[in-house]
């Protein structure tokens, strides 16, 4: 039996979770998308590809398991009804989007897989010192001195912050893509 050659390319399916329970994924981000651009759960479960229950079940599971509310919904009549995300809504909305896009973005980048070894130009290492950390319920925002002085800012995940014990003061390795910024603690070799 002639083998056939595998075309095999990397695939994620990106979800959010809390205390290890699934809380967000593709499917309830495209809902909450659609219900932000629409301003109507009905029309936003339509495009999204689900009924009105799917999605009015999904949107109270999202918020059980956040303990937040996701949606504000006014109820129709003469003024007509509407649905539109809260504050809350819209940040986890945005935080998910900009982690699947950092996502999308490794996985299409080449010189990315490249530099999943650590192999570095001196040029786009610098050392520098952690000043600020800003987390937020999915990303962090991380305010990078260097010597030269200058001062970057890495958005990256909040489990990536809490996994290299980021905090105020530490020396860390900031390495600069084009369109990116990583962060390495510890030396490099």
């Amino acid at each position: 039996m002639a083998s056939k050659k595998a075309n095999l390319q990397p695939v994620f399916r990106l979800s959010l979770e809390n205390d290890k329970q699934v809380v967000l994924e593709q499917k309830d981000a495209l809902l909450l998308r659609r219900v932000s651009e629409t301003g109507s759960l009905t029309e936003g479960a339509k495009l999204a590809g689900m009924s009105y229950r799917s999605a009015w079940d999904r949107l109270k599971a999202i918020e059980a398991g956040l303990g937040i509310k996701m949606v504000e919904t006014k109820v129709g009549g003469a003024t007509g009804g509407g649905a539109r995300l809260t504050p809350e809504g819209m940040g986890l909305l945005q935080d998910f989007r900009r982690v699947r896009k950092y996502l999308f973005n490794a996985l299409e980048d080449k010189d990315y897989m490249a530099h999943v070894g650590y192999k570095l130009s001196a040029r786009n290492k610098f050392r520098a010192r952690v000043t600020k950390v800003d987390k937020g319920p999915i990303t962090a925002s991380v305010k990078l001195t260097m010597e030269l002085p200058a001062t970057i800012t890495a958005i990256i995940s909040k489990e990536a912050v809490d996994d290299l014990d980021l905090k105020t003061g530490d020396e860390v390795d900031a390495i600069v893509k084009s369109t990116e910024v990583i962060i390495a603690k510890g030396r490099l070799a």
